[in-house]
């Protein structure tokens, strides 16, 4: 017979936790079992990698490899601060997280609107697979149609007229960057709006 609730919290902590200890020393399999993979997975996807973290502070050579390569510390990081260049690189990684975000965080919040606005399932159903389908384009794919939609015999070329190689152009790499990560995104981030 179960014993009630109330006798099982009256059983002392010291008590409790013996009988837990001979649980697990009698079902240890059990738990190496359904333990072992998440230990292996952490070895594997959290400490290797750690290897390669340790190469941005040495002056790395495979052929000598990871511990015999010279360690340098902060100088590789030195470097890149003080280098000419650095302020650049910055502000255009800047420039591209806050367009990103300025014209990305609406896109799914309208299209999400819009969509609602459809009142048949059926057609509803189909523009939302159509809008759907970019998030599982491999961005290598991505950037291949997009290639080709800029090309100067592409879509866009087509119906301007005009026959500019968008993808040849530094001023127009910022506007390419955004409006791609939007397209493959947007109808996937309205998923939960909808």
């Amino acid at each position: 017979m179960n014993k009630p609730l109330s006798a099982k919290a009256k059983v002392p902590l010291k008590q409790r936790t013996h009988n837990t200890l001979v649980y697990l020393r009698q079902h240890w399999q059990l738990y190496l079992i359904f333990m072992l993979p998440a230990f292996v997975l952490t070895i594997i996807f959290r400490y290797i990698p750690m290897g390669g973290v340790a190469t941005a502070f040495m002056d790395y050579n495979p052929f000598r490899g990871l511990w015999h390569s010279e360690w340098v510390g902060f100088e590789h990081f030195r470097r890149f601060l003080s280098s000419p260049d650095f302020m650049t690189y910055l502000m255009n990684t800047l420039k591209l997280s806050v367009f990103g975000l300025l014209w990305g965080f609406p896109a799914p919040i309208l299209l999400a609107f819009l969509l609602n606005r459809i009142l048949s399932s059926k057609i509803k159903q189909k523009v939302q697979l159509v809008l759907y389908m970019p998030n599982f384009i491999s961005v290598i794919v991505l950037c291949g149609i997009v290639r080709i939609i800029l090309s100067p015999t592409g879509m866009v070329n087509m119906f301007l007229g005009t026959n500019y190689n968008f993808m040849t152009m530094p001023q127009a790499f910022r506007t390419i960057y955004i409006a791609s990560g939007i397209w493959q995104g947007t109808g996937w981030a309205s998923i939960p709006i909808c």
